[in-house]
């Protein structure tokens, strides 16, 4: 006879669903980084984060770049630390919707440029 199937807990997924939800979140900032550099260079954009903005006034690329990819890390950090607290999944959910609204925020940005002819 064949051994029974276990069915897996929601608790003991959660580990899974930190590293997928990490990947996505890292996936996001990394286009949302992408998108900021893009437009700052090609569009009339106004930055709403006052350190991002002061760093693109300054032209700043590299330093936005690191402090991006740094802030994103300790968030990880973090995140991956607390992985195993249901109010940590669940601020990382949060985190991750944030992101989605922003990519569609910067959907809406792309399409209104293209639509003006200002790239």
């Amino acid at each position: 006879m064949q051994g029974k199937i276990q069915i897996r807990l929601i608790d003991e997924a959660r580990t899974r669903r930190t590293v997928e939800l990490l990947l996505v979140l890292w996936l996001l900032a990394m286009a949302d980084l992408f998108f900021t550099i893009w437009a700052h260079l090609f569009t009339p954009f106004h930055e709403l984060n006052p350190i991002a903005s002061h760093l693109l006034h300054k032209n700043s690329l590299v330093a936005l770049v690191i402090m991006k990819i740094g802030l994103t890390g300790i968030g990880t950090m973090i995140f991956w630390g607390l992985r195993k607290h249901r109010r940590s999944e669940l601020a990382l959910w949060l985190v991750v919707m944030v992101y989605v609204a922003l990519t569609f925020r910067w959907s809406d940005y792309t399409t209104q440029v293209l639509a003006l002819g200002l790239n």
